[in-house]
């Protein structure tokens, strides 16, 4: 947890919008700035593309605690995920969320 409360983030985890006019949108993290970890760089890989990721403070993100393997190695070999893996994250991600599921594939991240 950081000081303001809101749970740390890592590249890769899944997170959902709970403000503004993206609310309820499913992102994944691509990073977390500044030292204190106040913000987050999310994309979804369709209206919010890689090249163009939404900075988000992260009290306005609900934490998941699946985390896309593939797209945190690549994060962290300091690559950049394509819209087309981030894309097919977010859809695993909200297919394994539906109930009745199996969230088979998904690392639990916290």
């Amino acid at each position: 947890m950081t000081r303001s409360g809101a749970p740390a983030l890592r590249p890769g985890q899944m997170v959902t919008s709970q403000a503004g006019r993206d609310r309820g949108q499913i992102f994944v993290v691509l990073a977390v700035e500044d030292e204190d970890g106040h913000y987050a760089r999310v994309a979804d890989g369709r209206a919010r593309p890689v090249a163009r990721a939404k900075r988000k403070n992260i009290r306005h993100l609900q934490a998941h605690t699946a985390v896309d393997a593939g797209l945190a190695a690549c994060v962290a070999r300091g690559g950049v995920p394509t819209d087309a893996e981030v894309r097919e994250a977010v859809a695993a991600f909200a297919r394994a969320e539906q109930p009745g599921a199996d969230a088979g594939g998904w690392e639990a991240g916290l």
